[in-house]
């Protein structure tokens, strides 16, 4: 089974005929999995939050920032898995707040899991022409093509994922948005002015014991949609004593001159068996780095526990 699930990536990765991205992309996406794919839901032995902060390229004003939160339950009854996720995407005048809810079926497969997932989501778009940091050159009041209203619409999508993890290593593929919907803020029009393009994440990593109290963890999420350049992002994370973490992340779609867009710092605490912190700064590569001084990324993890020592978690792992 698992020789065709491999061949299936393989024809995947170089036959698809769809690329990148849509959506700022987590450099810490590595500890939060859900967002993603929906086949994750469930994949702990524990109920776990997490929640992530980003400021991209800092300094330069309208810049985008994003905040994410992911609530993913214990496997109930073993095969079944549930997660929410809420994304709140911000660029200028522009906001998008997603809610999602994950719903993941596993079954035992090779000393491991496999499991698909479902996704419903509903997203909100906003566009603020009210925005009192606008100066049209001309004024509001000589362009009448520009109206200052709150304008917003709300999206409902599904989406499906599939995934597989055992102690060594993972991979998953995941469709988050099935329907091309139509985004645009007017109803009536003539002919389709703007729609959402799909998206498919491909993710793979694994765990390699290095010595007694090293271990390391290289991970890649790849990204590809319509009409547009694939996107991956590399990352080599370094955990000594299952609490220390340092790592580097390189992250394509930047400009068509240079297509490398960041490279990325990466440091981890693993406080107790709960709590993780972590953070990552990202140094810009594009030409945009004139103008930034880099992106900024804080995350938080808490695991439940049903006792109080918490005792009941083995392994803090990410997969």
């Amino acid at each position: 089974m698992i020789k065709y699930i491999l061949t299936y990536y393989i024809v995947f990765f170089f036959f698809i005929n769809i690329n990148a991205q849509q959506d700022v992309l987590f450099t810490q996406f590595a500890y939060d999995k859900l967002g993603y794919n929906p086949a994750f839901a469930g994949t702990y032995d524990h109920t776990s939050l997490t929640a992530i902060y980003k400021n991209q390229w800092l300094g330069l004003e309208g810049s985008p920032n994003r905040f994410s939160a992911s609530l993913n339950f214990s496997g109930l009854e073993q095969n079944l898995g549930l997660g929410f996720h809420i994304d709140k995407t911000a660029i200028s005048i522009f906001d998008k707040t997603t809610i999602k809810g994950s719903y993941a079926y596993k079954v035992p497969l090779h000393k491991g899991m496999f499991s698909v997932g479902i996704s419903t989501s509903l997203r909100q778009f906003k566009a603020d022409w009210t925005d009192e940091n606008l100066r049209p050159p001309s004024g509001f009041s000589n362009d009448n093509s520009i109206e200052q209203n709150i304008y917003t619409r709300q999206i409902f999508n599904i989406g499906f994922g599939l995934y597989y993890h055992n102690e060594d290593y993972f991979f998953g593929t995941a469709i988050p948005r099935l329907n091309k919907a139509n985004i645009d803020f007017e109803e009536e029009q003539d002919e389709l002015q703007t729609s959402e393009i799909r998206l498919v994440n491909m993710m793979g990593g694994g765990k390699f014991q290095i010595t007694e109290k090293w271990e390391l963890s290289p991970q890649v999420l790849i990204t590809f949609a319509e009409a547009t350049p694939f996107q991956f992002e590399l990352s080599t994370i370094g955990i000594l004593d299952n609490k220390y973490h340092l790592g580097l992340n390189y992250s394509t779609g930047g400009s068509t001159l240079n297509p490398a867009e960041s490279l990325d710092l990466i440091l981890g605490y693993q406080h107790d068996l709960q709590i993780f912190l972590g953070m990552a700064y990202d140094i810009t590569l594009t030409e945009l780095r004139q103008f930034s001084s880099g992106s900024l990324e804080l995350i938080l993890n808490y695991r439940f526990s049903r006792k109080r020592n918490a005792e009941n978690i083995i392994n803090p792992r990410y997969y």
